[in-house]
């Protein structure tokens, strides 16, 4: 028999087919029909049918290993466009660049793909264009649904399809909802059951973004707990403002619907339920282990999970996501209180932490929460179960009915169980007689109220007891506890379940609703395709997707994952606050954490107004006679008041050729910060700048009074122009005088023999420079010189420098011509500002005399520190850049008359300091940092204008100020004395900072990392009035050692000579940035077990400076090296081989498991003291459980 020949309609019938066999919303096209309709057979008819040219080259392209165009192959058939292919693939493009985007510029359209994220010009060939490549990616989505393997985590694009075949009505709670879903079989190969229940939360806000990066890492830790009565996640992906978590699907319900829809006679039952008692008390005493409080224990959050053996196990759910679920239920009922969502299971305690009206507790952080709080929750749902087991469920129905609303297990005025559940447990006893299954209920019931439900939390039991006690039961009655019978269980929900699902999600439900997870109106069927081990195509990436799912671990110690989760106190703190904010505990109001809290990286823009009228009444500008254009729109525009706002869509800016100069800069505007044609710009005025989005978005414009149409009343708004001098023009430099002068005679930063201590050394040598030609002058016995220093990057090849056979030669002249074009513009500032003498590195140095360079190189800062300003190159990359013309300027501004007869400028904002300053070639060179803080004062030559850094504050050369609290310390005209304005936490805040900057800088040697801050490192230790070296402060010893690699990045240990070697405890002994835990002032108990202390090495007069500690054995399992431990480098340690010094715990408190903050050590080869020595290999968040209690003395290296 032939076979069908495959035509173009018969392709597309197949596609739309396989789209309308899902009953999902998600459209898509399964890689099994992918499979099919990409056969030889498929493609090679479609291609003739067609008649497309240069067929088989197509074959071959189309079925290539490394650039396959199986897809493309589709998208184009399906899009009509395969006359095209040929255009399409001619340079390159594969389905391994799927998905693309387009966007469309003035000139022509830029594309993007999954492989590069960039913008770049399209790879197609000639002949397609803006709507060919348009319609292509509208046809894309259906054929790249993504393939889950073994991975746990994926990342999807927008608008690609999850691969679902059906999905049933979603149960909505907050910002997430619940759904059943079945994934198509062969997007799940790794999955035997592809029925789950999809898990679905909004990314809408930053602070959702935070929440849902957070559960994703607690559900990936709970992955490695193993026990069979915990539900585990199976994959999360998030998916433009969407995270996706999926569970296995509970075909048995919930426990509360389980217990009013199941009957219970028999001792089968009673078996079973203590069977399964046992296994949730244990899965609970495995929690807390592991420093986990569930919070919100209830039937319905308890599923039923059918076996083969007809019975089912119960399984706890919402553990990792349990505050999420804590809050979408406590927004489900509208009106109530928190105390009332509550509810039936919370413990007495719960109760204190609110008022009468029922509103959080003005003392709520003071208020202790016990750590047994689920216990209580446990003996609840165990007493239900009695019930059930004994009384039947027509009984628990009725007691279901007189517990609606806000009535709990317990009477607060009585301080006693509640009337209706005390006549409930006297029933019990009542219908107890004297049965072998009666006493297994005696003794469980006598368990729950002697032992579970005791007002006093510390008289109750911990779950590891309850479980000793409950399989103490069954095994004293095991000989009689063999059932004739299995209980069978229901393998779906009843008719009457359905219902009660429905009653929930209408408010009508149980006091917390059930478990979405198990619920369903009806079961999901359909035909299941055999599975394939095809690939999906890979997935693309945006930044605000890689920010959610990005792979991290949170830093232990830090407020999320502090030792355990306190799912009840997140609970009622967010019920009555703004929503999705992190409330963090205050701390009694700690001088020294409000301090360090208020340490914030953020620049703030002001006018300088006092100075900028001195300057224009001393040094006027000619006065410009064109004002410019406006249209009838802008001329409108009120920009003067003070909440003044700019609005409108992009592409009304630009049309058509606009001669309005407002709209010229508004477009212009609209598209640096990556507005669409079609996107709304919206901006509001905020003292001097016009910010994005409101006060609190970033300025993107800049208000300028025009000094010789000054209106007083326009208020904050910087007296100046937006346009500036010539780089070399009179003017400019007159700023950097005023500059000067100002700072000498105001802020006293002045560096002249008067203010210096007579012992100041001079730099050994300087450069005279003269009205015409520059030579090298030694200045001993000179006295004190004012010079200006460079601080310039050595990028690129330095031509001239200072050899011990041309020293002499220049000490009678530098050839000028032949110096770098940085040295030449120095000369040229140093002249403009009258100074006498320059000094820069490679010229002052004998490069080629080792001694020189030691001896220079150790007073690097005090040349600095001593000299009467430096002249940072900072946009300069090499020597050979210049610095002086500014790379960028704005040359689009606006200007408005005012009512009262002033101009107001209007430009685009250019003081972006992250960008022009922090984050500049120069700033991000190690042996920078020492100069920039080490300087009195800075002339930075930016690549957008110049930056003035004195000890008060920033300004710029457009004049405005700028501050940064974390940039104090570069802004210390005396460093770092300015940090003795901060208490304890301040410091500590202010000098991680540093050292956590420092650690991202670059060096050409990496053994320059320890020596590049030794300046900055002296002048802190006497500052602070302690001993300092490698990176640890001796008074602050634990907190120094307590850092580590950020995220999933490793360090590099570095290569020193043997005169230089740095300790293994120090983070200058490793290449790569480190963090500093996020640990709470004040409330940790610091340890005396680890000091610092300085010994002589083996066979040599040098000190080494060590650690002497006392070390303990640990006990890590897998989890605990997941969650708890971060080690330095990419090795891999066994845990047995692994040592902890303890440098401090927290303060005990009844809400809280203490956590422990670790040194981890092990043993290594030292060669040069020929023997095994300690050494530091990582840090650890631990338990009391993980540390043994004697230990030994050690001394590491």
């Amino acid at each position: 028999m032939v076979a069908t020949p495959w035509t173009l309609l018969r392709l597309m019938d197949e596609c739309e087919n396989a789209e309308n066999e899902n009953s999902s919303d998600e459209v898509f096209i399964p890689t099994t029909t992918i499979e099919l309709l990409t056969s030889e057979e498929c493609v090679s008819d479609i291609l003739k049918e067609r008649n497309c040219p240069n067929q088989d080259a197509l074959k071959k392209r189309i079925y290539d290993e490394k650039c396959p165009a199986k897809i493309i192959f589709l998208i184009l058939a399906r899009a009509g466009k395969l006359d095209r292919i040929g255009q399409f693939l001619s340079n390159g493009f594969s389905d391994h660049h799927l998905p693309i985007d387009l966007r469309w510029t003035r000139e022509r359209y830029k594309f993007k793909s999954a492989k590069d994220s960039n913008w770049t010009t399209a790879p197609f060939g000639p002949g397609i264009d803006y709507n060919d490549v348009d319609y292509f990616i509208q046809k894309q989505w259906p054929f790249l649904a993504p393939i889950f393997e073994k991975r746990f985590e994926y990342v999807l694009q927008q608008k690609m399809p999850l691969p679902l075949v059906k999905k049933g009505t979603p149960i909505v709670s907050g910002f997430s909802s619940v759904s059943k879903i079945e994934m198509h079989p062969a997007h799940v190969p790794e999955q035997k059951e592809p029925l789950m229940a999809m898990k679905k939360m909004e990314l809408e806000s930053e602070d959702q973004i935070k929440y849902v990066k957070k559960e994703m890492t607690n559900v990936k830790s709970l992955r490695l707990l193993h026990h069979d009565h915990l539900v585990k996640a199976i994959l999360a992906c998030t998916r433009g403002k969407h995270a996706f978590f999926f569970f296995p699907w509970a075909k048995g319900g919930d426990l509360y619907n389980f217990l009013k829809t199941n009957s219970a006679e028999g001792m089968a039952a009673i078996i079973w339920m203590l069977d399964q008692m046992i296994g949730l008390s244990s899965a609970l005493s495995l929690l807390a282990d592991k420093g986990y409080r569930h919070g919100d224990l209830k039937p319905a959050n308890i599923l039923l999970f059918p076996e083969k053996s007809g019975s089912g196990r119960l399984k706890i759910t919402d553990v990792g996501l349990s505050k999420l679920h804590i809050l979408a239920t406590s927004r489900r009922l509208n009106g109530t209180t928190a105390k009332a969502t509550t509810r039936r299971y919370s413990p007495p305690e719960f109760d204190l932490l609110f008022d009468d009206d029922g509103e959080p507790a003005e003392d709520l952080d003071d208020i202790k929460l016990s750590r047994k709080f689920d216990i209580w929750s446990l003996g609840c749902v165990f007493i239900e179960f009695l019930f059930w087991a004994k009384l039947g469920p027509q009984k628990y129905k009725d007691f279901d009915r007189s517990m609606k609303r806000d009535r709990r297990f317990w009477d607060s005025a009585q301080e006693a169980l509640d009337t209706e559940v005390e006549e409930q447990i006297q029933s019990l006893k009542r219908a107890i007689k004297d049965t072998t299954g009666d006493k297994v209920v005696q003794r469980i019931l006598t368990l729950v109220t002697k032992q579970m439900l005791l007002f006093n939390s510390e008289n109750r039991s911990s779950a590891s007891d309850i479980h000793k006690e409950l399989q103490d039961i069954k095994d004293n009655y095991s000989e009689y506890l063999e059932p004739r019978n299995v209980i069978n269980l229901p393998l779906g929900l009843t008719a009457e379940q359905a219902a009660e699902s429905d009653r929930h999600q209408n408010g009508q439900g149980p006091p917390d609703g059930s478990n979405v997870m198990s619920q369903s109106a009806h079961e999901l069927s359909g035909t299941q395709n055999k599975g394939l081990s095809t690939k999906a195509i890979p997935s693309g990436n945006t930044a605000a997707m890689a920010y959610v799912s990005e792979a991290l671990t949170p830093l232990p110690g830090s407020k999320y994952a502090d030792g355990e989760f306190d799912f009840v106190t997140y609970r009622i703190l967010l019920v009555h606050h703004e929503p999705f904010i992190w409330i963090q505990p205050t701390y009694n109001n700690i001088l020294a954490e409000q301090q360090s809290a208020k340490l914030l990286n953020q620049w703030t823009v002001s006018p300088d107004n006092e100075f900028a009228q001195k300057f224009f009444s001393e040094t006027p500008r000619s006065i410009p006679s064109d004002r410019g254009q406006l249209c009838d729109s802008c001329s409108r525009l009120r920009i003067w008041e003070p909440n003044a706002t700019i609005s409108g869509i992009m592409r009304d800016f630009g049309t058509p050729a606009s001669a309005c100069d407002l709209c010229n800069l508004l477009y212009a505007v609209s598209k640096n910060i990556g507005l669409q044609e079609d996107q709304e710009l919206q901006c509001v005025r905020n003292g001097p700048t016009l910010n994005l989005d409101g006060h609190d978005g970033p300025p993107i414009l800049s208000l300028f009074s025009d000094p010789a149409f000054n209106d007083h009343d326009l208020g904050l708004v910087q007296v100046g122009y937006p346009t500036l001098s010539p780089p070399e023009s009179p003017e400019r430099y007159r700023v950097f005088q005023e500059w000067l002068h100002v700072c000498d005679n105001e802020h006293s930063h002045s560096r002249d023999a008067s203010s210096l201590d007579s012992a100041v050394q001079m730099p050994t040598r300087l450069i005279h420079v003269g009205e015409s030609s520059e030579h090298l002058e030694d200045t001993k016995d000179s006295g004190f010189l004012r010079y200006l220093a460079l601080s310039h990057c050595w990028g690129g090849s330095t031509s001239l420098s200072t050899l011990t056979k041309n020293i002499d030669q220049f000490r009678n002249e530098i050839p000028h011509e032949q110096l770098p074009l940085n040295f030449q513009e120095a000369i040229k500032v140093t002249r403009a500002l009258k100074i006498s003498y320059l000094w820069i590195d490679s010229l002052c140095i004998i490069q080629d005399d080792p001694e020189d360079w030691r001896r220079e190189a150790a007073r690097m800062g005090q040349v600095f520190s001593n000299a009467y300003c430096t002249i940072a190159a900072t946009s300069a990359a090499t020597s050979n850049e210049g610095f002086l013309t500014p790379k960028l300027s704005s040359t689009l501004s606006a200007t408005l008359e005012t009512p009262s007869g002033g101009l107001l400028h209007i430009s685009e904002f250019m003081e972006d300091c992250n960008r022009d300053l922090e984050s500049a070639p120069l700033n991000t060179r190690g042996w920078v940092m020492q100069e920039r803080a080490l300087s009195t004062r800075t002339l930075h030559f930016t690549r957008t204008q110049v930056y003035w850094e004195c000890g008060n504050v920033l300004h710029c050369e457009r004049l405005f100020k700028l501050s940064n609290p974390q940039s104090a310390l570069f802004a210390d005209s005396d460093f770092p004395k300015a940090i003795l304005k901060y208490y304890k936490g301040g410091r500590i805040t202010l000098f991680q900072n540093l050292y956590e900057k420092y650690s991202r800088l670059d060096f050409s040697y990496n053994s320059d990392r320890p020596v590049a801050i030794l300046g900055l490192e002296k002048r802190l230790s006497t500052v602070l009035q302690t001993r300092g070296q490698f990176g640890v402060f001796e008074q602050y010893l634990a907190r120094s050692l307590l850092w580590s690699r950020p995220g999933n990045t490793f360090l590099d240990s570095i290569t020193f000579q043997d005169d230089s070697r740095v300790p293994s405890w120090s983070w200058m002994a490793y290449e790569g940035p480190i963090t500093y835990a996020n640990i709470p002032f004040d409330k940790v108990e610091w340890s005396t077990d680890c000091l610092l202390q300085y010994e002589e090495e083996t066979g040599t007069n040098r000190m080494r400076t060590v650690l002497k500690a006392v070390a303990r054995d640990l006990e890590l399992d897998k989890l605990d090296m997941h969650d708890r431990v971060k080690l330095d480098e990419g090795s891999e340690f066994e845990p047995s081989s692994l040592r902890g010094i303890v440098l401090g715990k927290d303060k005990k408190r009844e809400s809280r498991v203490q956590v422990y903050y670790v040194l981890l050590v092990t043993l290594s080869e030292d060669e040069s003291e020929q023997a095994k020595v300690y050494v530091r290999v990582g840090v650890a968040w631990l338990l009391e459980h993980n540390i043994a209690m004697d230990g030994e003395d050690v001394v590491i290296y």
